[in-house]
């Protein structure tokens, strides 16, 4: 999960990429269909442009955690959350700020999906 955020706050793509599996999917705030982690990636990558230099995602609170399960889908599963406070300067000078939770599924190294909510304002 620190690699991951720390990719992203860096705009490292490709270590980011290689956080998650090949199948990963992502849900952002109150998306009704999950999105292809390639494809929400490329979204980063076009929102990267209105920034100025990196993110920073200061001290993240984390936590991952093994639940049992009798479920067989979810068999060596772990779970990890993390609230993090995202700080950037827009390009123009506006510094911006957001809270954000993350909740991840993560098996065998890889994060499986994650769901993520935050402010969009």
């Amino acid at each position: 999960m620190k690699k991951a955020i720390t990719a992203y706050a860096s705009g490292d793509w490709a270590t980011l990429q290689s956080c998650f599996s090949d199948t990963a999917k992502s849900w952002h705030n109150n998306d009704t269909a999950a999105m292809k982690m390639t494809d929400r990636i490329e979204l980063f990558k076009k929102q990267r442009e209105s920034i100025d230099g990196a993110v920073d995602p200061g001290t993240p609170n984390i936590e991952v955690v093994t639940v049992d399960s009798k479920d067989p889908q979810y068999a060596g599963f772990k779970w990890g959350h993390a609230w993090i406070k995202f700080t950037s300067k827009q390009k123009g000078g506006v510094k911006k700020s957001s809270l954000t939770f993350v909740s991840f599924a993560i098996k065998d190294g890889k994060i499986l999906w994650e769901q993520v909510i935050y402010d969009t304002k």
